[in-house]
This record gives structure tokens, sequence and C-alpha cells, in this order.
């Protein structure tokens, strides 16, 4: 297989409520061989930025935000040129959403290996979350003569335009809807992914406080994401189902990464009595910084904790910290298995399904061996 790649170069609002709020982040082209990448560098809103080749394959940064990040691209190097088609083999594109992040970084490695076990070309876009970064990479994806497009491009009001750049071939779309020349998308249940969370933490409250929780805190993104809403709401729906929010519910908005976590979970401990305090997450970073918040204000027994994605960076505390409750996984390491069978029977003229599903499953100290064995020992 060859792959090609090009990379281009969201405060706190605590309320007392219990509705639905707001989810699940550069710059070069590169276009990759199975041994070497080709990178155009700096911003990729710059037709003319030289095409650079680095070597490697492998997906970069791992922030685990849902948003963009402010990471750096690493710089790249070789020619755009050794990226050709071979005679009768299909070229696929890759809009991807952008590689600083953790979940991202895992669905295009999946991409990228199943793509491999499917004998493709993939030439692979990172737009950096980012409108310009999109319409970018769509211009440069479209001149490389697609087959067809895996598109994460999350702005519905680009979808159009990414589909006549690329030639209106058949696209793929990875959770956001991808517009006219959609033919499939793989679908997260935001709602369900938080139910599931939401429905553990709920029974642990019944079943250990009986329902006398001291605090409740949600760490969010913004109301510009409808995902994050979602997901978020479905925490307070399967809390519900066992125990009515406390009085104290708060969310925090813009503190779904582990800084501004931190300093929000710090502030709002400053005025906040009680021992029974749950705080969940948009995702792992946000409770990672709301544990070293808790830790430094000498708090840490009594907090607990729930996020979202069950990542690497959480799954030795999902294991062995018992303040910790519970988890949900999407799988994005499984992304790629799903949706290029998909993209390659479109591409084929061949009926797909309008719309597939994510796996999710709840994980807890009783499961995260067995759905991920990598999880460090608990004395580790």
């Amino acid at each position: 297989m060859r792959k090609a790649r090009i990379a281009l170069s969201r405060t706190a609002r605590p309320l007392v409520r219990s509705v639905a709020l707001p989810v699940i982040l550069a710059a070069g082209l590169a276009l990759t061989g199975c041994v070497s990448i080709t990178r155009i560098d700096d911003q990729a809103s710059d037709p003319s930025a030289p095409a650079t080749s680095t070597g490697a394959t492998g997906a970069t940064g791992a922030t685990g935000a849902t948003g963009p990040s402010s990471a750096a691209s690493p710089p790249s190097s070789a020619s755009t040129s050794e990226a050709s088609t071979e005679p009768g083999r299909r070229r696929v594109g890759y809009l991807s959403l952008d590689e600083r992040n953790a979940f991202v970084a895992s669905v295009s490695a999946s991409l990228r290996a199943a793509a491999e076990a499917a004998d493709l070309d993939l030439v692979e876009c990172d737009p950096g979350w980012t409108r310009e970064g999109v319409t970018e990479c769509a211009r440069r994806l479209g001149v490389t003569g697609l087959d067809g497009l895996l598109s994460f491009q999350p702005f519905p009001d680009l979808a159009a335009q990414v589909c006549a750049a690329v030639g209106e071939v058949p696209v793929v779309g990875v959770v956001f809807d991808q517009g006219p020349c959609q033919v499939s998308r793989l679908r997260i249940d935001q709602a369900e992914s938080g139910r599931l969370a939401g429905d553990a933490v709920g029974r642990f409250a019944a079943e250990r406080w009986d329902c006398e929780t001291s605090a409740y805190l949600s760490l969010e993104s913004s109301d510009a994401d409808p995902d994050g809403r979602a997901r978020m709401a479905g925490y307070r729906t399967g809390y519900e189902e066992h125990c009515p929010l406390p009085g104290r519910t708060f969310v925090l908005d813009d503190a779904d990464r582990l800084v501004t976590a931190q300093t929000q979970v710090a502030s709002r401990l400053e005025g906040l009595q009680g021992k029974r305090i749950v705080v969940v997450g948009l995702n792992e970073d946000a409770i990672l910084g709301a544990m070293a918040a808790a830790s430094a204000a000498g708090r840490a027994d009594e907090v607990w904790y729930s996020g979202q994605l069950a990542d690497a960076s959480i799954r030795g505390r999902i294991a062995c910290d018992d303040q910790y409750i519970a988890s949900v996984a999407q799988f994005p390491e499984r992304f790629g298995e799903q949706l290029v069978p998909l993209l390659v029977s479109a591409i084929d003229g061949g009926a797909v399904p309008p719309v597939v599903d994510a796996a999710l499953e709840l994980v807890t100290a009783s499961n995260v061996r067995e759905l991920f064995p990598e999880t460090p020992d608990c004395d580790a």
C-alpha cells in the first residue's frame, strides 16, 4: 500500500441546573508510501508550501481532548511525486480532524491499517480542526485523483464544498455528516455513551450513599458543541434513573482539557463542602485535571469520578483507583475495519447502509483489563 498524508496548520460557566447542555481535535500535506511519508509542512493554506518527507508513518499527538489542540505539528521532509498511484490501484483520500488529538490519532491509525489490508493508496490531510484547513485539505486531496473519501471534517456547511473539490466521489463520514456525496457514516450515539456512564454513577450513589450526594460537577466543552451537549445530558439521564440530581449541580463550561478542568474544579472546591462529590467529564483529560485539583486541595478521598473514552491515560486509574467509578469506551481503534470496506463497496457500485454505529461499552475496574490487556498493574 502507498499512503499520503496532508497535514495543515474552545470559561467556566457553573450553573445550578439539571437540563441538557453541550464533545468529543499543524500543518502539512503528506503523500506517503509504505516506508516514506511526504508532507507539505507549515500552513497548508499556502499553496506554494514545499513538499517534504519524514520517512515516518505513525500518528502524531495524544492530548485526549475533544476540541482543537494548541500543539504544533512536527516538521517533515520528500516529494509528492513519490506517492504516485500504481496502475489499477484505487486511491482513497482521508480528511482527518486533528491528529494532535489521541482519539483522532487512534481513528487514523485504524483507517491506515484497514486501507493497507485492502491494498489501497491512502492520501491523508489534517486540517487541524479549522475551517480554513478543511477547505485547503479538500483542494489538495481533490487534485490527487481520488476514487473515494473518508471524511472526519466537522463543519456541515462545508460538506458540499468538500464534495465538489474531491470530484463528487463516494464519501464515508466519520462521526460527522458529510453532505451530498456521503454514502454512509459511522455514528457515535453520544447520548447513550453518556447515559451508560451516568447509570453507573447513579447506581453507585444509590447503593453507597442512598443518593445523598454532596454535589455533582459536570465538566463540559461549550454550548457550540452539540455532541458534547448530548453526551453530558445523557450522563444526567442515566444518573437520574437511580437518584435525583443533588441540589448543588454545576456545569463547568470549557473544562474539557486538563488545565482548564484543574483550574475550574480547584476554584469550585474552595467553596464546596461535603465528602461525596461526583465529577463527570466529557473526556479523560477533564477527569485527570479534576483529580489533580482534588489532590492539591487535600480532598482526594472526597471526590469520585467518571469520564469518557477510557483512553490509555486513564486505564490504570480505572483499574486501581477506588475513586474512579466508570468510563465508556468508543473503540476508535476499530473504526477502520468498519469504514474502509464500506467505502470500497461504494466505489465498486455496491449498496451500503446509510449509517453504521460505533460500539460502546462501560469500562470499570472489573473489565478494563479484559478490554485493554495492556492496562498497567496496580503496583506498577
